[in-house]
């Protein structure tokens, strides 16, 4: 069994590596990759790797196509030729999460959404995502106030994941902010997974508001170098992971799978995902990275 999902302290995930690799050996996994958001220092950081099984070097790359903010997983890369990568590019993101939390405020006084003002962010952020930090504290904090239910719906704040993708990223909601200049371009991410000797993989297709989702597919595999696509995960239904394993089928497509893993965020998600992802989803591909 399989989980190339998952998150750690060093994203938005409440785990250690080590602690996150203990799980997995307890539940007999034989494949496993941490995906922390832009970074792989979860890997600089395992102390005693207590997994029997193969772990797969992992990265979740946030970036854009067609103007939606989607993730990009890396499987099998050099991980510190990412991390390097990744330090000289990604500066001043304490300055960007309190342009996020200033450019949200507008958004409340403008719509009269009820809100709590806090002056000092410094302390409800960390150095690993101090971006996630606000929003996940601004998502809270909108959760206090039941008038808010006037102006948003429960289908964007009945979770911290729906937040986001039902809010944040998405263009017809009142809160949405455009982040697609924030993050490198989809050909800076494939380029920099592939010189590393890893390959990319599509995440959570279904969680990017796009109305056509073949013809998103159809046209990212157009235009970049996509080697594979996520087609489990615990978001999905069972139609949408038919659907996606046709497409996949169709273009030719890697497969992979995983739970999303974050710990306390996402309470109802479980490492190693229900499903129990057989290895043979992999098998065309996994003895080909690290």
């Amino acid at each position: 069994m399989i989980d190339l999902h998952c998150h750690t302290i060093y994203s938005d995930g409440d785990k250690t590596p080590d602690e996150l690799l203990q799980e997995a050996e307890k539940l007999g996994l034989n494949y496993f990759s941490i995906t922390d958001h832009n970074n792989c220092l979860a890997y600089e950081n395992i102390k005693n790797n207590y997994f029997s099984g193969k772990l797969i070097n992992g990265v979740e790359m946030v970036t854009s196509f067609d103007k939606h903010v989607i993730e990009i997983l890396g499987y099998g890369m050099r991980t510190e030729s990412i991390n390097k990568w990744i330090l000289k590019n990604d500066t001043n993101k304490k300055d960007y999460a309190y342009s996020i939390y200033n450019t949200l405020v507008d958004i409340f006084i403008k719509e009269k959404i009820k809100y709590t003002h806090y002056p000092n962010l410094s302390e409800i952020i960390k150095e690993e995502d101090p971006t996630g930090d606000i929003k996940l504290y601004v998502y809270n904090d909108l959760l206090k106030y039941p008038e808010n239910r006037e102006f948003i719906n429960d289908n964007l704040i009945n979770s911290y994941s729906s937040f986001n993708k039902n809010g944040l990223n998405n263009p017809n909601s009142v809160l949405f902010i455009d982040e697609s200049k924030r993050f490198p371009t989809i050909q800076e991410v494939t380029n920099l997974i592939h010189q590393n000797g890893g390959l990319c993989f599509l995440a959570h297709i279904y969680q990017y508001n796009i109305p056509d989702h073949t013809r998103f597919l159809y046209n990212l595999r157009k235009q970049i170098k996509i080697d594979g696509v996520e087609v489990y995960h615990s978001s999905f239904s069972k139609e949408q992971i038919i659907e996606i394993n046709k497409y996949a089928d169709e273009l030719n497509l890697y497969k992979s799978g995983g739970s999303d893993y974050h710990g306390k965020l996402k309470p109802n998600i479980d490492l190693g995902l229900n499903m129990r992802i057989s290895d043979k989803l992999i098998k065309s591909w996994v003895d080909k990275v690290e």
